[in-house]
């Protein structure tokens, strides 16, 4: 044992021909080090785990325990192992809005394995206030407050990604009490900037790039147009080990819903990858760049599918200056899950003789409940009751009730009600678009997999966008299908009245800023929207863009408030069109006395113009400067201020008289059309 860790550091190119070699599946751990030793020094030990799911299923009475014992561990194994720090891969809470009871034993796990005496060996180089994203800047253990003895590093993932009112994740609840540094956070999705946390021990150096996660159809255009940006420290690039840490599909379910590995840097050197479930902890080499993939998987099974049967594990990532060793351990504390099928066809029974099928399938499951504890025997899930998952293929016969057959094996099994599922070969005579995995008819219409499910996008753009009659006036079409994504995924019950409260109110205020209170009566407010309304461009994100009324009353901008990537009201002001509160009261009054939604008029036509105000935030760190790399024809400037357009530097009395005088060209033109 003690000559296995005195194993030579490998260089990434080199570690996939010694893969089998260096790859543990027993219960064999990394002896000891001591704190003396003086290579012990210059070895950065990382813990890397994804997927913990913390809260699934807390209302099951037997698997209620089953992420929280996997959890709990996890932080064992950081104790055992002694590792400089924590890595985790997103989605650590299994929903968006967590209880108060899983809050409270996350929270009570992480007091008791991160608080301690124990110094942190690590130093963080880069600059805090760019990294973390909270009032107080700060990494935990340097917190002069806290005893940190495990430092925990996180991003989020699409389960408990940033959503609500303050744009707030259930991570930011345990980075603001001092207990997980939370990295990873993008505020504006259309251009992302990326900031490495910049760590060091001795003589290792490493940068680690956090992205949380982003719908996968939005980071897929924004990687087409460029717009990712990893900064990399301008002091010696080349002595950086750098990790990138993402929460996206690895496999494409269509072409523009996940990241290709030729959209990583050339410059990472090692990438652990969240959100697919299956694991794949052993650090693949890409197919087109130089850097491994660590795909560690979930922790907890979450779906009964063949990617969750398969044992999990967690790893550690030892790093000296540029070379890293990898070593899985696997996790004892899952509870044990078999999955199997079998096809009625094979087994010789009529098809009329459903009670010998019956008991046929039974002495399968029989089988399968044996193989189970066979498996856990010795360990500590031992005791747990198995998941058994059985896929019929009955072609040819008829089904069963699965729930009533699962209660022959009622406290034998941990799930009696989903023991069985049945399936059919597909006819050949198909549509060749529909493709299903093994040519698999799921009869019991269970969707395994959230990837399979019907968007409500889909809907959204069949039936509002086939002609210009269907499109939305005052509605935003990506606004609703955000609203709508919210409702239903993140249980903000809220979010549609917000969404048309915000577009009714924008758009009222748009037209205060167009329409004198001399016209606003309801058949000229009728014709303005329609010869304005809709507004184009609605498949422009609305990240950091006002709508800015211009002195061309047919020329405006397609967004209406700043928001941030998650579709929540920042509250910046509109500073253009303002007009004396008097005239504001009396023509929001006359606006409101209609309703203003109206289908536009196919035959008419607007001019638009799009225009963003970008914003930039370039920080220098106290110890270690950030830059782009050579490579990028980008610009990065160093004000940090925002962009002021002429018009705002206007004074008040001037701006007044300039939208009278829109309103009034408005008004002429209109009149002169009559």
């Amino acid at each position: 044992m003690e000559g296995e860790e005195e194993e030579e550091l490998m260089e990434p190119k080199d570690l996939e021909n010694e893969e089998t070699e260096k790859i543990q599946t027993d219960d064999k751990q990394i002896p000891n080090q001591s704190t003396n030793d003086p290579s012990n020094k210059n070895i950065m030990r990382i813990l890397v785990a994804t997927d913990n799911h913390l809260g699934y299923l807390e209302r099951d009475p037997i698997r209620s325990d089953d992420s929280f014992n996997s959890f709990e561990e996890i932080l064992k194994y950081a104790h055992t192992l002694k590792v400089d720090m924590v890595l985790l891969g997103g989605d650590l809470f299994h929903d968006n809005k967590p209880s108060r009871s899983c809050l409270y034993r996350t929270m009570e796990l992480f007091r008791k394995y991160c608080l301690g005496d124990s110094p942190v060996r690590i130093q963080f180089l880069s600059d805090q206030s760019v990294n973390f994203s909270n009032q107080f800047h700060t990494v935990n253990y340097e917190d002069p407050n806290f005893n940190i003895s495990l430092p925990i590093f996180s991003i989020h993932g699409n389960h408990d990604d940033p959503t609500g009112e303050g744009g707030l994740a259930a991570l930011d609840l345990l980075s603001v009490s001092n207990l997980v540094n939370y990295f990873g956070k993008t505020e504006d999705i259309d251009d992302i900037t990326v900031y490495p946390l910049l760590l060091g021990k001795g003589e290792t150096k490493i940068a680690i790039y956090g992205l949380g996660n982003i719908r996968d159809e939005r980071l897929y255009r924004t990687f087409q147009k460029q717009s990712v940006k990893l900064m990399r420290p301008v002091e010696s690039k080349d002595e950086w080990f750098n990790i990138l840490v993402l929460h996206q599909n690895r496999v494409a379910h269509n072409p523009k819903n996940y990241v290709h590995e030729k959209m990583i840097e050339s410059f990472i050197d090692f990438v652990l990858w969240g959100h697919e479930h299956e694991c794949l902890v052993n650090p693949q080499a890409s197919s087109v760049g130089e850097f491994h993939i660590s795909q560690p998987g979930s922790s907890v099974a979450t779906a009964l599918s063949e990617g969750e049967s398969k044992d999990k594990f967690v790893g550690l990532l030892e790093v000296y200056k540029n070379q890293f060793r990898f070593k899985p351990f696997p996790l004892n504390t899952v509870r044990p899950f078999i999955m199997d099928q079998v096809i009625l066809g094979n087994s010789g029974i009529h098809p009329t003789q459903q009670n010998d099928v019956i008991q046929w399938i039974e002495q399968k499951v029989e089988s399968m409940i044996e193989q189970a504890k066979l498996k856990s025997q010795g360990k500590p899930n031992e005791s747990m009751l198995p998941l058994i998952r059985l896929k019929v293929d009955y072609t040819g016969y008829s089904t069963i009730n699965p729930q009533k057959f699962g209660q022959r094996f009622q406290g034998r099994v941990a799930n009696p009600n989903d023991v069985l599922l049945f399936y059919r070969k597909k006819p050949t005579a198909t549509s060749s678009n529909k493709k299903q995995k093994d040519g698999e008819l799921d009869v019991n219409s269970i969707k395994e997999k959230e990837e399979d499910k019907i968007k409500v996008a889909d809907f959204i753009s069949e039936f509002l966008g086939n002609t210009p009659s269907d499109r939305l006036q005052i509605l935003s079409e990506n606004e609703l299908f955000n609203s709508l994504h919210l409702f239903v995924e993140k249980d903000e019950t809220d979010s549609i009245l917000k969404m048309v409260d915000l577009s009714l109110k924008s758009t009222q205020k748009y037209l205060n800023s167009k329409i004198s209170s001399k016209d606003a009566y309801p058949d000229f407010i009728a014709k303005y929207i329609d010869d304005n309304f809709p507004l184009q461009n609605q498949n422009v994100s609305s990240v950091n863009s006002d709508l800015l009324p211009t002195n061309n009353p047919n020329e405006f901008e397609s967004n209406l408030l700043d928001e941030d990537s998650h579709g929540h009201e920042h509250g910046h002001h509109n500073h253009h069109g303002q007009i004396d509160n008097e005239e504001n009261e009396e023509e929001e009054t006359i606006l409101n006395q209609r309703t203003i939604f109206k289908t536009p008029q196919p035959n008419k036509t607007t001019t638009t113009t799009s225009s963003q105000n970008s914003r930039r935030k370039s920080s220098q760190s106290s110890q270690v400067s950030i830059t782009i790399d050579d490579d990028d024809e980008i610009e990065n400037d160093d004000d940090d201020k925002d962009f002021e357009s002429d018009e705002e530097k206007t004074p008040p009395s001037k701006k007044r008289g300039k939208n009278k005088q829109v309103t009034s060209s408005v008004t002429k033109r209109s009149r002169s059309k009559k």
